[in-house]
């Protein structure tokens, strides 16, 4: 005889499952990421003088490719809106950045921690009016001033506005994490009986080959954006090349919206300071800036077929200061600095006599910015002024506590070289001379690497 099933029985089990339809509608409905992207020229529309290399003294003679401001915006579920800048130029100082994020604050609600602006470091791009003030042995005329003034302006509104656009265009949608590989940085400081001797090709020296990338895909899985990051200077082009272009970044960013199709690729710049690209002679240097840029596209078209991990934890933002010691240089050495047959050299040593003569002393130290978006335990992105050498990134990479690390330089002020505490032994370009063309007082003092890195670890930390 078959039992009658119980009536109240029967009664529960329909209000558990339909306990269960009404859990799922509600998971459904919880908020999720939102992303933007927005693209806009930037190419200068009067010839200006190009950056990057000192013996440069004449305005560009032509346009190989135009230049660019690209950027993604970011919704987290707690409605938070961040915003990331890659800006096809060879750098900007703090002041730029501070007008930038004054107005962006001001239109848009975004607090420092939540803007980061980001430069590629192009050789071949114009000179700010701002930072590298002394690169040039031959210094810029009036007129070339005020064409820079103009233009430099110009591109403040149009980072401000391509913000804005991102900010319009969010979408619900999800980002992935991928990482892939290039070979064509080489480590450019040959050494000697551990001391350095020149530029060239090391190849016993630190390399960091990551191309790591983060995708951005709608609801229906169709790829909106994406941002690479690859650790290496923009300087495919010699000081001999006198011709507007982004260099491999350009090409790359480029070159992977056209592969992709209505899609935004955003570049930045990790540790590369004392990383070179593959390089040539001016007849030669186009070809492999373009060769560049192709190798990464084809690298992301590989890596847009292979499985990705969504980043799905909360996004958490900090903001800081690392306060670098200077080694500052004597009254001594700069009256002796005076002598020197380059123009570079006597107005730095001007110039800071000039400040000893009024304050009694040089700076002690910069505050370099740093900062950091963490996602979690899936994705922590450090931002880092300056030009960083590979052993930071390398460094960060093996001691957080993460399972990605994405190490930027280049972002929010370009105020000098940020050499390794291995470099003060070895000597050399990046440490003992670069700060006399950011008009810095000197090298930076023993433990500089330190102060840097607990000043890392503390962000992201505050960021947890």
């Amino acid at each position: 005889m078959i039992e009658r099933f119980p009536q109240w029985l029967l009664c529960l089990l329909l209000l558990m499952v339909a306990g269960l339809f009404n859990t799922n509608e509600v998971s459904a409905a919880e908020p999720t990421f939102s992303f933007g992207f927005a693209r806009m020229e930037i190419t200068p529309e009067t010839p200006l003088r190009l950056s990057g290399y000192g013996n440069r003294a004449v305005v560009y003679a032509g346009v190989d490719e135009p230049l660019f401001v690209r950027a993604i915006a970011i919704k987290t579920p707690g409605q938070k809106i961040c915003s990331l800048v890659s800006l096809d130029s060879i750098g900007f100082d703090a002041g730029f950045t501070d007008r930038i994020t004054q107005e962006v604050k001001q239109k848009y609600g975004l607090n420092r921690d939540q803007l980061v602006i980001c430069s590629t470091h192009s050789h071949t791009a114009p000179q700010p009016v701002e930072g590298l003030s002394n690169i040039f042995a031959t210094l810029m005329t009036e007129a070339q001033r005020g064409d820079s003034q103009k233009y430099w302006n110009s591109v403040e509104q149009r980072i401000v506005q391509t913000i804005g656009r991102a900010i319009e265009d969010l979408q619900p949608g999800t980002m992935s994490m991928t990482t892939g590989k290039v070979g064509f940085a080489q480590n450019r400081r040959v050494l000697k009986n551990g001391k350095w001797t020149g530029f060239g090709v090391n190849p016993d020296g630190p390399v960091d080959h990551s191309l790591p990338v983060l995708t951005v895909t709608d609801s229906t899985g169709k790829l909106r954006g994406l941002l690479f990051n690859y650790a290496c200077h923009c300087t495919t082009f010699g000081s001999d090349y006198n011709r507007l272009n982004g260099d491999w970044a350009g090409y790359a960013a480029t070159y992977i919206e056209e592969q992709q199709g209505d899609i935004v690729a955003i570049c930045t710049i990790g540790c590369g300071a004392d990383q070179n690209p593959v390089r040539g002679k001016k007849d030669v240097a186009k070809d492999l800036a373009i060769g560049h840029g192709r190798a990464i596209a084809v690298e992301v078209a590989r890596l847009l077929k292979q499985p990705m991990q969504p980043i799905t934890a909360e996004m958490k933002t900090a903001y800081g200061v690392a306060n670098l010691p200077f080694d500052a240089p004597s009254e001594l050495e700069l009256k002796q600095a005076l002598k020197s047959a380059r123009p570079q050299v006597q107005r730095h040593a001007e110039q800071m006599l000039a400040v000893y003569q009024q304050q009694g002393e040089l700076p002690q130290s910069y505050p370099a910015p740093v900062q950091v978006w963490k996602f979690g335990r899936q994705l922590t992105m450090i931002f880092l002024g300056g030009e960083v050498v590979v052993d930071y990134a390398l460094r960060l990479k093996k001691e957080l506590n993460s399972e990605a690390v994405w190490v930027t330089a280049y972002a929010n002020d370009i105020f000098g070289y940020v050499a390794s505490e291995r470099m003060r032994a070895e000597g050399g370009y990046e440490y003992d001379f670069s700060m006399i063309y950011y008009n810095q007082p000197g090298p930076w003092d023993k433990g500089t690497e330190e102060i840097l890195i607990r000043r890392i670890h503390e962000l992201v930390k505050q960021a947890e």
